[in-house]
């Protein structure tokens, strides 16, 4: 059965063309538009403001940590770190204050705060006697507009911090330290990264939603004693074999295109988006279950593709959605792996959804499939 759904999908030209060569064509555009244009090198900062008062007031929606290592009391007033960490706390949402940086990397690797801030062990020291003075500043890489409104308002509470002591000659310089740095350009990483997910998820959805109402000789089969369940499992099994294949050329392409330095094995990147075809294919084949003919078929693969679009939060926050839409989950593997450097045992939880929604979406597919009178 697996065999024979393959023969059908080498026989559709067009649909192989869908498969393999349109999410090239995207890469290629994308490649195109980075090399003639500095979209590379966009950078968007934050805003600040007055209030009726004329005091500086954040804008800025962002969550920071800070961890103060400072042991020095040598200014006659108060403590300096943590006056420079009150003025932080007047410019962000919610100021944590951490005891070791282990606590407040694993919050800004799981997005709870947006940066983390490292007052060093001489901070007050240095103030008092009119040395130059650094904090670090931890950011995450993969998060470009968080990163330049984070700096902004570091560097807010910094000018309030000093006009607060009258001083002009001592400077406090926040040392930028990003984590998880991809290696190649935001543009080309991040959002190249999404049309790799988006081809492989999509494209194998697309193509699977006619795998049913599109089937004639499968007519002829369900004369037999087949399952149900046998028919949508050999399809799904058909398009994750062809999803294997495009995913070698989607992340091959990626790489060298891009010229693309990864934190992990390419076989692992293959088999995240071979997790991504088969959620694809599942979600294409209950579309076809559930549609009476390819026309209906289209229509829901249609509102399938813009619910993912809109849902994916790439572009807005759709906030506890983006923890099980299954390319929010592909999104957030290829991103992890690829640029984090984490290893699969580590993302047990997102590969967990995956294949839960998959299951699932097998289920209920031979399930309304198996309530069908006929394909007609």
């Amino acid at each position: 059965m697996v065999a024979k759904e393959l023969r059908l999908i080498v026989k559709d030209r067009f649909a192989l063309f869908l498969i393999f060569l349109l999410p090239a064509v995207l890469i290629g555009v994308l490649w195109y538009v980075i090399g003639v244009s500095d979209l590379g090198t966009l950078t968007i900062g934050s805003q600040q403001g007055q209030s009726s008062s004329g005091n500086t007031t954040a804008t800025a929606d962002i969550d920071l940590g800070v961890i103060d290592l400072d042991t020095t009391r040598t200014y006659s007033g108060g403590d300096l770190s943590e006056n420079f960490t009150a003025y932080v706390g007047l410019l962000v949402t919610e100021l944590v204050v951490y005891n070791n940086t282990h606590e407040a990397y694993q919050d800004l690797y799981n997005k709870t705060i947006d940066g983390y801030i490292v007052i060093p062990d001489g901070f007050e020291a240095n103030l008092t006697i009119n040395e130059p003075t650094y904090i670090e500043l931890h950011v995450d890489a993969t998060k470009m507009i968080e990163q330049s409104t984070v700096m902004a308002t570091v560097q807010g509470a910094t000018i309030l911090f000093r006009a607060s002591k009258m001083w002009i000659r001592s400077e406090v310089f926040p040392s930028m330290i990003i984590e998880f740095t991809p290696k190649g350009g935001y543009v080309a990483t991040i959002f190249g990264g999404f049309i790799v997910i988006f081809s492989s998820y999509l494209g194998i959805a697309m193509t699977g939603a006619q795998s049913i109402v599109g089937d004639i000789p499968l007519r002829r089969m369900l004369l037999t004693p087949t399952n149900r369940l046998e028919v949508v499992v050999a399809k799904v099994a058909a398009y994750v074999i062809v999803g294997f294949f495009q995913s070698l050329l989607l992340v091959s392409l990626w790489v060298i295109a891009f010229n693309l330095s990864l934190n992990t094995g390419f076989e692992v990147l293959v088999f995240v988006m071979t997790l991504v075809s088969l959620s694809g294919s599942a979600t294409g084949i209950l579309v076809s279950a559930i549609a009476s003919s390819r026309l209906q078929a289209n229509q829901m693969f249609l509102f399938v593709m813009f619910a993912t679009l809109i849902l994916s939060g790439f572009f807005v926050d759709v906030g506890v959605l983006d923890q099980y839409m299954p390319f929010n989950q592909g999104m957030k593997l290829l991103i992890d792996t690829a640029f984090k450097g984490l290893g699969l045992a580590q993302l047990a939880l997102p590969i967990s959804k995956l294949l839960a929604f998959s299951v699932g979406a097998i289920l209920v597919a031979t399930f309304v499939f198996s309530k069908k009178p006929t394909l007609d």
